[in-house]
């Protein structure tokens, strides 16, 4: 799987670390229930592309400050915490709720908190990048 219909774009903050310590990012701790279901996406041979907010706003939105500032401070973090990834991403706009047509909440670390991002994952079968049909005649 190496097309963007097999890409999953993964936040990191409430999703695979807590956000307990607000923006003491290195003290955030493991969401694990969220780290073993990504990790089962990437063995299950989904591409995984994490994307962070992270030092969004304290860097004015300086995309080259906020690497320079965080991200081996994160990707630290995703080693110690055993995090399978192929790809990690600064510059996601920090925002109040993104609206997608792509999106899939994940409402607390448990089976039922993910349960809306496995019926996504389900829902991919059988459809292109764009959720149509694929043609089985084509």
């Amino acid at each position: 799987m190496s097309d963007s219909g097999q890409t999953l774009i993964v936040d990191c903050d409430g999703v695979i670390a807590d956000k307990k310590y607000g923006g003491e990012y290195a003290k955030a701790g493991p969401l694990q229930f969220g780290i073993d279901q990504v990790n089962k996406l990437y063995d299950m041979g989904f591409i995984i592309t994490l994307y962070t907010a992270r030092y969004g706003d304290r860097c004015n939105g300086n995309i080259h400050q906020q690497y320079e500032t965080g991200y081996k401070e994160w990707t630290d973090w995703l080693e110690k915490h055993g995090v399978k990834y192929h790809h990690a991403f600064m510059g996601k706009p920090a925002g109040a709720i993104y609206i997608d047509d792509k999106a899939a909440r994940v409402e607390n670390d448990s089976q039922e908190g993910w349960y809306q991002v496995w019926q996504e994952v389900h829902n991919l079968q059988g459809r292109d990048k764009y959720g149509n049909p694929l043609d089985e005649n084509a």
